[in-house]
C-alpha cells in the first residue's frame, strides 16, 4: 500500500477539451545541482498519447529533466519541440519508465488507477537518471528560487485564477526574474502560456498537498 505522501491523482477534470491531473502530494525536483532559470522548456502534455490527459506528471518529469541538463531520449527540442505531440515519444517513454504504462504498450496501463503517484514519478527519474529527494512545498519554492527545478504540484484553478480548473497539476518551477517571481513551465497550457511568471505567494495559495521533493 502506498503512504500518504503517495497520494494519488484523484479525478479527471477538462482542460481545454481534454484534462489534466496531478497528485496530491505537491511536487518532484529533478536536479543534483543548480542551474541558471532559463533551463526551462516548454512540453505539452496533449497529444503524448493516449494517457495525455493524464500526463501532466510524465510530461513535467520530462521538462525538469531537461532543465537539470540530464539526457532525455526522443526529446526534441526548439519550436517543434513545444507543438502538441511535439514531444510524444519522450512522455510516453517516461510513463513507463514511472511504471504507468508497459515498456512498448502506450495504449495500456500498468497501473490500475487514474493518473501517478508519487512514487511512481520518483521512480521514473531515477530510472532516468536523476534524482529526487521529497522535501516542504516551501522548501521547493526555495529551492527554485535558487536555480534548482522543481516540479510542484498544484491546484490548477486557483494558479490559474480560473475557478472551474478544479484538479490538481503539475508545473515545473525554476528560478526567478528580478521581482522575485519564480519562473514556471505548464505542460498543461503549453500553448497559451508556455513558461511564464507566478508570486511565490499565489503558488502557495495554489498548493495542493502536503509534501514536494527536492535533490
Amino acid at each position: 500500500m502506498p503512504s500518504p505522501l503517495d497520494s494519488t491523482l484523484s479525478r479527471r477534470t477538462a482542460l481545454r477539451g481534454f484534462g489534466a491531473l496531478g497528485l496530491t502530494a505537491a511536487g518532484l525536483l529533478a536536479s543534483t545541482q543548480a542551474h541558471a532559470s532559463g533551463d526551462l522548456v516548454v512540453v505539452d502534455q496533449i497529444g503524448t498519447g493516449p494517457w495525455d490527459t493524464e500526463n501532466c506528471g510524465p510530461t513535467s518529469t520530462v521538462i525538469a529533466m531537461v532543465a537539470a541538463g540530464r539526457e532525455v531520449r526522443h526529446f526534441v527540442s526548439g519550436e517543434k519541440g513545444t507543438t502538441v505531440g511535439g514531444n510524444r515519444r519522450a512522455v510516453i517513454e517516461m510513463r513507463a519508465r514511472c511504471g504507468l504504462s508497459p515498456w512498448g504498450e502506450p495504449e495500456k496501463k500498468s497501473v490500475d488507477y487514474t493518473g501517478a503517484y508519487l512514487g511512481d514519478l520518483e521512480n521514473g527519474l531515477r530510472d532516468a537518471g536523476a534524482r529526487a529527494t521529497r522535501a516542504r512545498f516551501e522548501e521547493g519554492l526555495e529551492a527554485a528560487a535558487r536555480g534548482k527545478v522543481v516540479i510542484l504540484h498544484v491546484h490548477h484553478g486557483r494558479l490559474l485564477g480560473e475557478e472551474e480548473a478544479d484538479y490538481g497539476h503539475f508545473v515545473v518551477a525554476q528560478g526567478e526574474d528580478e521581482n522575485g517571481n519564480l519562473r514556471v513551465s505548464d505542460p498543461g497550457r503549453a500553448q497559451e502560456i508556455g513558461i511564464t511568471t507566478y508570486s511565490p505567494d499565489r503558488l502557495r495559495h495554489a498548493r495542493q498537498g502536503l509534501a514536494t521533493v527536492v535533490s
